[in-house]
C-alpha cells in the first residue's frame, strides 16, 4: 500500500514527517498519506518523489503485507476459528501497518469474536476499532465502528455508553452527510436504546419517522439505496418498540411484513435471526402468543443447525426453554436450563439475565418460592438502578406469573 510503502521510504532516510513536507503540505495531511486515509494527488505525489528522491513505481511495495494476505483469507474462508486466527497474526506481525486495512482486519475479527460467543475479546476489538477509526479520521469508518461498538455495549448491558457511541454514529453520519444506510443503522441503535431504557415515545417516534421515510424511499429516488436487509431491520425493529408499548396489532403486522420480505435464499443468517427475534417478541406479547412463537422458533432452530454460530445455538436453546415453560412444559424447560448450565460461555449478559429469570421461574413451580421471590426481585431491582426498564419490567412480570402458575397448581 501507498502509506506504507512512503512511511517506510521516508524512516529509511531518517527522516521527520515534519522534515519531509517542509513548508509545501502539512505534517497532519503526510499522516493521513501514511497511515492510508488519503491517497496522494498528482502534485503532492511528484513532490513526494522529489524528496525521496525516487520515482512513483518505488511506491508499490513488491510483497502484499500480511493485513492485505489476512484479508484475502477471510474473503475465501469465511468465518471460523481458523479465520480469526489468521486475522490475529496478520495484526500481530503487521501491527503498525496500513491503518485502513488494521481496521479492516479488526472489523471482521470482531464478527468472528461475535459468532464464536468470545463476548471480552469482541468487545476490546471494538474498542480498538473505535481508537483506530478516530486515528484515521474519515467520517464513515468513525460512525460504523461507533454503530458496532454500540450494539455490543447493548447487549453487554452497558446502556449509557452504548448510547453515547451511538449518538456519536448519528451525529457523524448527519453531520458529513454519509449514506442513507449509515444514517439508518446509527437511528436503529438508538431506537433500541431508548426502548429499552422506557424511553418509549422517543422511541416510536424515531421508528415512525424512519418507517415513513422508508416507505417513500421504496417509491422514490433512495429505491435502490434501500436493500430487503435495511427494509427487514427497519421493521425488525420498529415492532420491538410496539412490543414494549403493549401494541399487540401493531406488533403483529410489522412482524409480519418483517417476514414476509426476507427470502430464505437471499442472507439465511439474517431470515434465522428474524425468526429468533421474532419469536421472542411472540413471547414478550399480552397475551403472549405461543402458536406463532412456536413456529418462527421452529424455523429458526433448523436453519440456526446450518447456518447458525455457537451464539445462536444458544439463543435458541434459551428461546425453546421459555416456549417450554409459558406452555406448561416444565419438565422439558428444567432440562434445558439443566443443559445450558449457570453461565453458558458465550452468552450475552441479556441472555444471562434471561435465563437466570426462567431459572427462578421454575425454582417457584418447584416449591422453593422464598429465594426465587428474593432472587427476581434483586435482578428486577439491579436492571432498574442500571436503566434497563425493560428487563426490569419483564422480570417483576415473570414473578408474577409463575406465582399465579404455582398457586393454580396448589389450588388445583
Amino acid at each position: 500500500m501507498f502509506g506504507r510503502r512512503l512511511r517506510e521510504l521516508r524512516v529509511a532516510r531518517g527522516l521527520s514527517q515534519a522534515e519531509l513536507v517542509g513548508t509545501d503540505i502539512s505534517a497532519a495531511y503526510l499522516s493521513r498519506l501514511e497511515s492510508g486515509a488519503r491517497p496522494p494527488t498528482e502534485r503532492v505525489l511528484s513532490l513526494l518523489c522529489d524528496r525521496l528522491e525516487v520515482a512513483p513505481a518505488d511506491f508499490l511495495s513488491p510483497v502484499s503485507s500480511p493485513l492485505a494476505q489476512a484479508l484475502a483469507t477471510a474473503a475465501t474462508v469465511g468465518e471460523s476459528p481458523q479465520t480469526a486466527a489468521v486475522l490475529e497474526d496478520a495484526l500481530r506481525r503487521d501491527g503498525e501497518g496500513d491503518a485502513v486495512l488494521r481496521w479492516q482486519v479488526m472489523w471482521l475479527l470482531a464478527r468472528s469474536y461475535q459468532g464464536q460467543g468470545r463476548a471480552d475479546d469482541e468487545l476490546r476489538t471494538l474498542r480498538d476499532l473505535v481508537a483506530l477509526g478516530d486515528e484515521i479520521d474519515l467520517p464513515e469508518i468513525q460512525a460504523r465502528s461507533q454503530v458496532r461498538l454500540a450494539r455490543k455495549l447493548r447487549a453487554s448491558g452497558e446502556l449509557a455508553e452504548a448510547r453515547a457511541a451511538a449518538g456519536r454514529a448519528l451525529d457523524l453520519a448527519t453531520e458529513n452527510k454519509l449514506s442513507f444506510r449509515d444514517v439508518v443503522e446509527a437511528t436503529l441503535t438508538l431506537i433500541s436504546l431508548d426502548a429499552e431504557t422506557g424511553q418509549l415515545a422517543e422511541a416510536r417516534r424515531r421508528a415512525d419517522q424512519l418507517t415513513r421515510s422508508l416507505a417513500e424511499g421504496a417509491e422514490g429516488p433512495l429505491s435502490e439505496l434501500i436493500s430487503t436487509r435495511l427494509q427487514v431491520e427497519v421493521l425488525w425493529t420498529a415492532a420491538g418498540v410496539a412490543v414494549r408499548q403493549g401494541d399487540r396489532e401493531g406488533t403483529a403486522d410489522l412482524l409480519r411484513r418483517a417476514l414476509q420480505s426476507m427470502p430464505s435464499n437471499e442472507d439465511p443468517v439474517l431470515w434465522m435471526r428474524l425468526r429468533l427475534a421474532a419469536a421472542s417478541m411472540y413471547l414478550q406479547m399480552d397475551p403472549r402468543d405461543l402458536p406463532e412463537a412456536r413456529r418462527c422458533l421452529g424455523e429458526a432452530a433448523s436453519a440456526a443447525t446450518l447456518v447458525g454460530m455457537p451464539l445462536h445455538q444458544l439463543e435458541v436453546l434459551l428461546l425453546q426453554g421459555q416456549l417450554a415453560f409459558h406452555e406448561g412444559r416444565f419438565g422439558d424447560a428444567r432440562e434445558i436450563v439443566d443443559r445450558l448450565g449457570d453461565r453458558p460461555e458465550g452468552m450475552g449478559r441479556r441472555d444471562q439475565t434471561a435465563l437466570e429469570i426462567l431459572r427462578n421461574q421454575l425454582a417457584v413451580i418447584d416449591g422453593d418460592r422464598a429465594a426465587a421471590r428474593s432472587a427476581m426481585e434483586r435482578i428486577a431491582k439491579e436492571a432498574r438502578a442500571s436503566g434497563n426498564v425493560e428487563v426490569s419490567a419483564e422480570a417483576w412480570r415473570a414473578l408474577a406469573e409463575s406465582l399465579a402458575v404455582a398457586n393454580g397448581a396448589a389450588g388445583g
